[in-house]
């Protein structure tokens, strides 16, 4: 990853490299997380990016990864602590909003906004037919513990059905515990491939998305300003310079075709999370058809979470 990393410095920056001075190096903590999917691989090669496009003002920096996985809330845990972990990355919700320095750049570009399902094959006839959120509303969705699109569902009135461990919520879907396991675009082919084999009916209902503004942000403790602002600065001028669009779509061009947006019905769910102040200052910095079905599929006012900043 670094010789990727360094590769987009040579070709696309043209941004100067001060070197810090010895002993003045960051420390920064990051969780492991295994997922299928590109977008964790992605998170880690945008925060050295956005790290290394920072040493001009902040000087050097050393990346250190935890050895085991720690699930979502235990992160949030090691963030307030600041004794484990530097940063993490999380689609904001009450309890990291409160607890956690949000960093603000939409790290994803509005892509984990396009939600898509999976399904048992003998649902799918049923599912692939739906045609009205009234009628979703009447299938079980299955969800992770501490998600924050849990919650959004649950305030739009859906049937949420909370398993264990993330490498549970696919078994879980198969034994029909739940009928529907809501994904990002970016995730749903890797787990796909990756399941198919031990589940050979599970598949992608291709009848319907949700679309729901879910930007991904770095978080960092609140005792930590100063990193934070580093790697604000280093987010924008890896975007002014291309690099950060380059690194995008280097994981996830594959992924943009899944957006087909003329090809299913699209039910817009507004993020109860967060005020439409998120969007507002996200804005330029998202994809153009995530833009594109926020502004013609959502058009009523956004439900607002009072002082989510």
């Amino acid at each position: 990853m670094r010789l990727f990393l360094l590769f987009l410095g040579l070709t696309l920056s043209g941004w100067g490299h001060a070197q810090s001075a010895p002993g003045q190096d960051i420390i920064v903590n990051i969780p492991l997380m295994e997922r299928a999917g590109p977008h964790r691989e992605y998170a880690d090669a945008l925060l050295e990016l956005a790290l290394q496009s920072s040493e001009d003002r902040y000087g050097g920096y050393e990346i250190r990864q935890e050895k085991g996985e720690t699930v979502i809330r235990r992160q949030l845990l090691g963030i307030v602590r600041g004794d484990s972990l530097s940063v993490a990355v999380s689609m904001p919700s009450p309890n990291w909003l409160d607890n956690a320095r949000l960093v603000r750049f939409p790290i994803m570009k509005g892509l984990a906004s396009y939600r898509l399902f999976l399904a048992h094959g003998r649902n799918l006839e049923v599912l692939n037919h739906i045609d009205d959120v009234a009628t979703l509303k009447t299938f079980e969705v299955g969800q992770g513990e501490g998600w924050s699109t849990g919650k959004i569902l649950e305030d739009h009135g859906f049937k949420v059905v909370y398993g264990g461990p993330y490498k549970t919520l696919f078994p879980m879907l198969y034994a029909d515990r739940y009928q529907l396991l809501m994904r990002g675009v970016y995730e749903i082919a890797p787990e796909l491939e990756l399941y198919q084999p031990r589940m050979p009916e599970l598949e992608i209902v291709d009848g319907f998305a949700i679309y729901t503004y879910l930007p991904m942000y770095f978080f960092v403790s609140r005792d930590q300003p100063q990193l934070a602002e580093r790697l604000e600065y280093g987010l924008k001028k890896a975007h002014a310079s291309g690099q950060l669009d380059a690194l995008f779509m280097h994981y996830f061009s594959d992924t943009l075709a899944l957006l087909n947006l003329g090809q299913r019905r699209i039910f817009c769910l507004p993020n109860t999370n967060i005020d439409s102040s998120f969007y507002e200052n996200d804005k330029p910095y998202l994809l153009e058809a995530i833009n594109t079905v926020e502004a013609e599929s959502c058009p009523s006012a956004p439900v607002l979470r009072e002082g989510s900043l």
